[in-house]
């Protein structure tokens, strides 16, 4: 009986057109348009790029310090800080207006810097090429200031001085990181994958719906079946995890196979997270389909409504929402499943499995357990006045 119940329950999902929709295509239509809406956003606007400068000196002068720093750091690595352009002032100027060059460095008497004006397409970019640049002045000034404060005081010490200022000071602790994603986009993918679990609340809260007499015919004819209630039950919540948990994994591998996102830790482990998200998808849906003289529909508005709301506070629609409810009421990230599907597979990313994973996991099965024998609790069999 025990799998006649399992056939059964995968035949009637492969026919809920309404079921596969929400939980199998349209992840992958949101996904395709995230992929199209930014894709290479990271490599436009966060990754580090060469920074192109002009260095205009002027005619007299000889600044051989300053011309060190620049060769060090034009020339120091395989991704060099700096692009130098060495010119005169008035094409200087112009490469700066044509937005060629991110500032010119003016060499005379002292070293000035002029930046090129805000650009509102590429405004955040420039801002943090220009930052760049003005650090690198204010701490050549700095050094300089020091080394020549020092020579006229003490130039006894002018060789240790010289010395510390090659010297590079670490004031951290350095981490052990896996090799993942560093784009800060994929938190929208995981979000995404975490409100495809979600959805498959609808096919546990049909289960439940379908075994309470007094809620359709089918349940009524299941009451008075001799079939143990239970076994049923379990049969067909099986059946219905590994079908949802099917159209999760079509998604994931979607994702990381035609769409080529790069979710910066193995396969098998995202895959398990999405199951362990399906068991609390599917116990939510059987939780909310137990409950009382509800109307399906009404229970379906519950389910939707619960499961946007997680996702828009994990981050799925504002990608800073979730640091913002951390800021205010950390308990709902504590227990919002979407938070804590998203979060799993963000630290498997960054740290890969550790203690924190482990706690999510955790977190996500209790809560999952709590639906399910709440809602076994309404479910179990009553006596009806008449059906």
């Amino acid at each position: 009986m025990f799998f006649h119940e399992f056939k059964y329950e995968l035949m009637r999902v492969l026919r809920q057109k309404e079921e596969l929709f929400w939980v199998l295509l349209f992840p992958m239509i949101l996904g395709t348009m995230f992929h199209v809406a930014f894709g290479n956003i990271n490599n436009a606007t966060e990754n580090f790029h060469t920074i192109p400068a002009a260095v205009c000196v002027e005619k007299g002068t000889d600044n051989e310090a300053f011309e060190t720093v620049m060769k060090a750091l034009s020339e120091d690595s395989d991704t060099p800080l700096l692009e130098l352009t060495y010119t005169d002032w008035e094409n200087a100027m112009q490469l700066l207006e044509e937005n060629t060059v991110r500032g010119i460095f003016k060499v005379g008497k002292d070293v000035t810097l002029s930046c090129a004006a805000s650009d509102n397409a590429n405004a955040t970019t420039l801002a943090i090429e220009q930052s760049i640049l003005e650090t690198i002045l204010r701490e050549y000034r700095t050094n300089v200031s020091v080394i020549t404060e020092i020579a006229q005081k003490d130039p006894g010490r002018l060789p240790e001085i010289l010395s510390l200022t090659e010297t590079v000071s670490s004031y951290g602790k350095e981490l052990s990181l896996t090799p993942g994603n560093m784009d800060s986009m994929i938190q929208y993918y995981f979000n995404l994958i975490a409100m495809a679990c979600l959805f498959t609340s609808f096919a546990g809260a049909y289960i439940a719906m379908h075994h309470q007499a007094n809620l359709s015919p089918l349940g009524a004819r299941k009451c008075v079946s001799p079939n143990n209630k239970f076994l049923s039950v379990g049969a067909q919540l099986l059946s219905c995890l590994l079908s949802q948990f099917f159209c999760v994994a079509v998604n994931v591998l979607y994702l990381f196979y035609i769409m080529k996102i790069d979710f910066g830790t193995s396969l098998p482990l995202i895959l398990f997270t999405s199951f362990i998200g399906c068991i609390m998808g599917v116990s939510f849906g059987f939780f909310v389909g137990s409950i009382g003289r509800v109307s399906e529909a009404a229970k379906n508005g519950i389910m939707v409504s619960v499961s946007l709301l997680c996702s828009f506070l994990s981050g799925l629609m504002i990608g800073n929402m979730r640091m913002l409810v951390e800021s205010f009421c950390p308990l709902i990230n504590d227990i919002n499943p979407a938070v804590l599907i998203s979060d799993s597979f963000l630290t498997l990313n960054i740290y890969g499995v550790t203690e924190r994973y482990g706690t999510n996991l955790c977190v996500l099965l209790l809560i999952a357990v709590i639906f399910m024998a709440a809602g076994c609790l309404m479910i179990r069999r009553k006596t009806y006045a008449s059906l």
